[in-house]
């Protein structure tokens, strides 16, 4: 041990300033990992550490023919907005199999396109909907209300509504895109905007036009109601009682003829 009588004090200090750093960053090291484990067991508490996915307002509208209500998105989180697991699987049940029907449900109906050229404007009932907002609709938005509506997407890239559920039946009506070419941007859908659509229904068309009209109609308000829109005519005008009254004449003529 002689050699402990050959370190001076200079050594000495050096040697008690090396043991105290170590202590200090092993007293460091020990606490952060008890912190760290004080965190793990409060996630677990609590149900899990993720924050939860902000959504937007539920819509306040009912659908057409009785159907649920739509439900959109914003900032409240999913318990504040009252949605159950139930609900929010089914919506994104019903948004994956609109982006499955870009590429697998394409409409088996003939390609009328050339028809669509001749027909005058006395044969077709057309409504327009357009977005207050100057930015337009937002294309998630406006796609989780036209789902909810039964509106399925297929010929001509445009939207559809059917007689029964699902895309089955006859054609009652279609939505275009409000810009050219009318189509709508369904590979972008989240980026994707317009200033408003288009409802049209051809005459003579669905089995029972008076019934398509109606539907059509309720399809139109439940975006006037839930995206901030307004209902105009074919001239781009505001929507009448006494223009409704009319196309719903003439739809009841053909339903009649």
């Amino acid at each position: 041990m002689s050699w402990l009588s050959d370190i001076g004090m200079r050594e000495w200090l050096l040697i008690c300033g090396v043991v105290l750093v170590l202590v200090v960053l092993a007293d460091g090291f020990r606490r952060m990992q008890n912190e760290r484990r004080g965190k793990i067991k409060m996630a677990r508490r609590l149900g899990g550490g993720f924050p939860e996915q902000g959504i937007a307002e539920p819509f306040n509208s009912e659908l057409p023919n009785g159907g649920a209500r739509v439900i959109g998105r914003s900032e409240p989180s999913l318990s504040e907005a009252g949605l159950s697991d139930a609900a929010q699987a089914q919506d994104m049940a019903d948004v994956q199999a609109f982006h499955d029907s870009l590429e697998t449900h394409r409409q088996a109906e003939p390609d009328d396109e050339a028809a669509q050229r001749f027909v005058s404007e006395e044969q077709l009932l057309v409504l327009h909907v357009r977005a207050r907002n100057q930015r337009g609709f937002n294309g998630t938005d406006l796609l989780q209300v036209l789902l909810a509506c039964d509106m399925r997407y297929g010929d001509r890239d445009i939207l559809h509504r059917h007689e029964r559920a699902g895309g089955n039946g006859s054609l009652q009506f279609s939505v275009a895109n409000m810009v050219e070419p009318g189509t709508f941007n369904l590979e972008d859908i989240n980026s994707f905007r317009t200033p408003g659509i288009s409802f049209f229904m051809s005459l003579p068309g669905p089995d029972n036009t008076e019934e398509a009209f109606e539907c059509m109609l309720e399809t139109a308000n439940c975006v006037v109601k839930n995206l901030d829109a307004e209902l105009l005519d074919e001239h781009h005008q505001p929507a009448s009682v006494a223009l409704i009254e009319s196309l719903r004449d003439r739809a009841r003529s053909f339903a009649t003829a």
